[in-house]
């Protein structure tokens, strides 16, 4: 007879406290990254926004991607930088649903933050216990960095999701990674989870650098373990099992890297400052100075990304109360390095975080959208930190205790609000983010949309704007097979693709602008311009709608002639 041993009400009380905690985590951290989504934070569109939602809607509705392929696999022309394709596919079934629009086009990334932070409890719980997850989720709901990366629709958003993904499913496949003696090898999880590892490397190109160098730490950091999970059937299985679907996975990107570089590595074979463009010497003298930069507090709590529509709007990647947290984990985990596996791997996500941005150089600064897939790494190095301090808290006496909470407690409420006014506030009404999101000319193309027919053709301005030719597809609701059966114009520079005219719609490129003769238009012209740019001074030239900056300013005159 075998007896089951129940809990106690004070364990049941305890556990009952631990979900709710975990749900209001949830809750706020859904209400951070879904509030006005598409609308503030940042406002209208970033090209490369658009050229996701518009692949996706020419999925949909044909079966092809803008340049004709029929269901890409390994990459999309895009933009001409052949970008990746795993974001546009999990865009598809939320923009059948909700249409194309910019809510829809970030909702994949809001939605990932969201679960990146339940995925983050489940890895922290795994490796050490329930207090760590819970403090782990809710740090990685207030940083700058991720609640920034998971309000757009770049393909970079999901970044932190896939780098975390991995050590969650070799954790759920039962791997030997962490002090967990009573956790079961899954062969079949294994086989899932390797899969799944090597899908997500079809993100982010980063991501595929991040990944397999992070496993490759894992196993290094754990070499012994894994040697003797080696020694069992059911160890062997399991191991195999993710290395051979890892390898299925990953391998064709791979093969496509190596063999095919002048397709998939047409963004990098572009980029002047890059390993394979540079000398063996060069390259080690670049990428050792730019990882430890990483670490730096320019970029992780002064500054940030130094791109304005990367970097957080005030202060770094990190607020400064995770200092602490951080510098308190390190000491933990050197401490425990040869007596905890839990203590090994989290060293290793953190030694493993720059990696996806040591490759190229001589950029602005720092490159958090690269540097994201080890985000959670550093995430969960502060939340080793808190429960150190914790512990050793609770050995002082009561007034020490309590004081450093207070303000603590006082650092973290005040930091946040101070990111908070800005990121959903003043940060949306900075004429450098209403330039690099387009505002003016996706509220241009709303006003367009309803009147689109009154015109023979449209003369769109290109100054200060990128792409307008793909934001304008969205922001109209194009319908794709009219893309396909129009005539189209574009001009290839670099790496990129710059569209001069698609159906009525003409872009103003120097040099590049060729616009229908006079008696196809039946003076049924519209100037899409920049004040100043074109002489709207003669009586035929009818400005008929202005845009302005929230300050004011105008930046767009739209003009009947």
């Amino acid at each position: 007879m075998t007896y089951e041993i129940q809990p106690t009400s004070d364990q049941q009380r305890t556990t009952n406290r631990q979900w709710i905690i975990l749900l209001l985590i949830l809750l706020l951290a859904a209400s951070l990254r879904l509030f006005k989504l598409g609308q503030i934070s940042p406002p209208g569109l970033n090209q490369d926004e658009a050229q996701n939602a518009w692949t996706a809607q020419c999925l949909i509705k044909t079966g092809k991607d803008p340049a004709g392929v029929s269901w890409p696999i390994f990459y999309t022309r895009g933009l001409g930088d052949n970008s990746p394709i795993l974001y546009i596919y999990l865009l598809i079934p939320f923009q059948a649903l909700g249409g194309m629009n910019a809510f829809t086009t970030r909702l994949p990334g809001a939605l990932g933050g969201i679960f990146t932070i339940w995925m983050i409890y489940f890895v922290a719980k795994r490796l050490f216990d329930t207090p760590t997850g819970l403090a782990a989720a809710a740090i990685l709901t207030l940083n700058p960095w991720h609640l920034q990366q998971s309000r757009w629709g770049h393909e970079a958003s999901i970044n932190p999701l896939l780098g975390l993904a991995p050590l969650a499913l070799m954790l759920w496949a039962g791997l030997p990674i962490s002090n967990n003696k009573t956790i079961t090898l899954r062969p079949v999880i294994a086989a899932v989870g390797g899969a799944l590892a090597g899908t997500a490397c079809y993100g982010y190109q980063a991501v595929r650098l991040f990944i397999p160098g992070f496993l490759l730490a894992i196993v290094l950091f754990t070499l012994s373990n894994w040697l003797q999970t080696l020694k069992t059937r059911k160890g062997i299985l399991a191991i195999s099992a993710f290395i051979i679907t890892f390898a299925a996975a990953f391998g064709p990107l791979a093969y496509q890297h190596v063999f095919h570089p002048e397709g998939i590595g047409r963004h990098i074979s572009h980029q002047p400052h890059w390993v394979g463009s540079a000398t063996l010497w060069e390259s080690v003298t670049n990428i050792i100075p730019r990882y430890i930069q990483h670490f730096g507090p320019d970029f992780m709590f002064i500054k940030g990304d130094h791109f304005v529509i990367q970097g957080p709007p005030v202060g770094g990647q990190f607020h400064w109360y995770e200092l602490p947290l951080m510098l308190v984990g390190l000491a933990g985990l050197t401490r425990k390095f040869k007596s905890s596996l839990s203590h090994r791997i989290v060293l290793a996500f953190v030694l493993a975080y720059p990696v996806g941005d040591c490759f190229g150089w001589n950029i602005l600064s720092i490159h958090s959208l690269r540097s994201a897939p080890g985000l959670c790494g550093l995430i969960l190095l502060s939340a080793v930190g808190v429960i150190n301090i914790a512990n050793w808290l609770s050995k002082q006496n009561r007034n020490l205790a309590l004081t450093t909470i207070i303000l603590f407690a006082s650092a973290i409420v005040g930091l946040n609000m101070r990111f908070f006014y800005h990121f959903y506030g003043e940060f949306n009404r900075r004429p450098e983010i209403f330039l690099y999101y387009h505002t003016d000319f996706v509220d241009a193309c709303k006003w367009l949309k309803p009147r689109f027919d009154d015109f023979d053709a449209v003369f769109c301005t290109t100054e200060d704007l990128n792409m307008p030719y793909v934001v304008s597809l969205v922001a109209l609701n194009y319908d794709p097979n009219r893309w396909f059966n129009e005539p189209k114009d574009f001009y290839t520079k670099g790496e990129f693709d710059y569209y001069t005219r698609y159906g009525k719609m003409y872009f103003m490129y120097k040099d590049h602008f060729n616009p229908p003769e006079e008696q196809y238009l039946a003076g049924r012209v519209l100037l899409i311009i920049r004040p100043g740019e074109i002489d709207i001074s003669d009586p035929q030239r009818q400005i008929i709608h202005k845009i302005s900056r929230p300050d004011g300013i105008v930046t767009l005159c739209l003009c009947r002639i």
